[in-house]
């Protein structure tokens, strides 16, 4: 199974790059997950043609079976480069876009604060169930990681707290039994 892990966010440091990159390492006897950064695409412009940039990520999200989205919260609601990289790929896009319709998505994130970026996560989820994206969102497989800094190595990057594995561990077990159900 192959999964493509985009990191909500183009900024420098990340929990939820952190986070990517540990279910990469996590899963990997499970799943081919390829960690992907939107920090490179341009912002979204409806006339403009897609550069290279736009056109490898759309081509990485086709290639998948399914696409993890791991989203911060920001002014309670997902960073504006995560829905411009969204936009590229929308039937309001010019160049074919609609690459999200019927794909397999999971949504999760970290935060700061308290509510694990509760916010950030359920505007993703009406993002990718808008008629423009038409993605297949698992629906109540949600986990929610407050007070990131105190959950990860700020240095190395491990997920320290043993209760977040386990909540990834079940969510993400889920997930991939839904990817499998919609291959069939």
């Amino acid at each position: 199974m192959k999964l493509l892990a985009i990191v909500g966010t183009n900024a420098d440091f990340s929990y939820n790059r952190f986070l990517e990159q540990f279910m990469a390492r996590r899963y990997q006897d499970q799943a081919e997950i390829e960690v992907y950064e939107i920090a490179d695409l341009p912002p979204f412009k409806k006339e403009a043609q897609p550069d290279s940039k736009v056109e490898e990520f759309k081509n990485k999200i086709r290639e998948a079976d399914g696409v993890i989205f791991a989203t911060p919260e920001y002014d309670h609601g997902i960073p504006s480069s995560l829905k411009s990289a969204m936009e590229w790929t929308g039937s309001h896009a010019q160049g074919n876009a609609n690459v999200m319709k019927m794909k397999p998505a999971m949504v999760l994130g970290t935060s700061y604060g308290i509510q694990g970026a509760s916010r950030a996560q359920e505007e993703m989820r009406e993002i990718l169930l808008s008629p423009d994206q038409s993605a297949n969102v698992l629906p109540g497989n949600e986990v929610l990681i407050g007070h990131a800094a105190d959950k990860f190595d700020k240095n190395t990057g491990d997920l320290l707290d043993q209760e977040t594995i386990h909540a990834i561990d079940l969510a993400f077990s889920n997930f991939v039994k839904f990817v499998e159900q919609t291959q069939k």
